[in-house]
């Protein structure tokens, strides 16, 4: 009996019907998101001002991740992500202030090569807003501690007949914890550490499926050097994992643990505007596609 082996489109196609297809935007789900953090985002900020940013976020994904193993194929997924953000600092007492902050996602997102079956999506993201309370633990070396806690609100563009959607069609909320430690003037040290909840999407996928997601932890660091009062350079380095999913109590054992990283530079181009640019990838991937180039733009605004 002659036995035929599919093309690798057809090999995807089935990787991921078993996988669950229209669950593949919870794989690149993490890497749009608003909540990533940037080196410097957590300094304390005088109240009664305003700031007003725009993001730009670009990725490429050329591969996909099984349980650890790369899937054969030639898949190719790209992001382009807008974040309008806007945050107000309020003072509670001489040392502690709460950011109140509103973020608004849009764009697009691509699959192309063996991958193209799954479309494309354009819109805006869910809603996300959060009060981010900050404690200025020495006010000569500028140390910081923040409780952060988000929610975030099934606003985004959503259609269960797409594999492909910008909104999540479910509430969640993520609580982060930063610490940020001036050793010197020139040497900054930002540690990051979040959960994500998620609430149930009870129209997921074609069939109005189910779909449950277990939390997600997520680390990330950035260590600062000060060039100067108007500029900065950051390395940094990120680890996630969990957010295992269930569809109709179905486990998926699609369990996310990605290891990446992050270059930065920040400058002020004058007393209240601000830009940064980063680069990163990832290096491990567990499930998933693997992200191979990132670009983040960031202009920042005081008024």
């Amino acid at each position: 009996m002659k036995i035929i082996k599919p093309t690798s489109t057809e090999w995807l196609c089935n990787l991921l019907s078993a996988f669950s297809i229209t669950a593949i935007s919870l794989l690149i789900a993490p890497k749009v998101s608003a909540l990533e953090v940037g080196p410097g985002d957590f300094e304390y900020l005088p109240s009664g001002i305003n700031v007003g940013m725009l993001y730009y976020q670009y990725a490429q994904r050329d591969s996909l991740y099984v349980q650890g193993k790369k899937a054969p194929g030639s898949s190719n997924f790209t992001t382009d992500i807008g974040i309008f953000r806007y945050i107000r600092p309020v003072e509670l007492s001489p040392s502690v202030t709460v950011d109140l902050n509103l973020i608004q996602p849009f764009g697009h997102i691509d699959a192309k090569g063996d991958a193209s079956f799954l479309g494309n999506a354009s819109g805006t993201g869910d809603l996300t807003l959060g009060p981010v309370l900050k404690f200025l633990l020495d006010p000569v070396t500028r140390d910081v501690f923040s409780i952060a806690p988000f929610i975030i609100l099934p606003t985004g563009s959503y259609d269960n007949d797409e594999s492909l959607n910008l909104g999540d069609n479910r509430w969640s909320g993520v609580l982060q914890l930063a610490y940020v430690k001036h050793f010197s003037p020139d040497w900054v040290l930002d540690t990051i550490g979040d959960v994500s909840i998620y609430g149930r999407n009870n129209d997921f996928g074609m069939a109005g499926a189910e779909l449950k997601q277990k939390p997600r932890y997520e680390l990330q660091t950035h260590a600062r050097y000060i060039v100067s009062p108007e500029t900065s350079l950051a390395a940094g380095i990120g680890h996630y994992k969990g957010g295992e999913t269930e569809i109709n109590d179905v486990e998926r054992n699609d369990k996310l643990k990605t290891t990446y990283g992050r270059l930065s530079i920040t400058h002020f181009v004058d007393k209240t505007s601000q830009i940064q640019v980063m680069i990163g990838k990832d290096f491990k991937v567990e499930n998933g596609f693997k992200e191979d180039a990132r670009i983040n733009l960031r202009v920042a605004k005081i008024f």
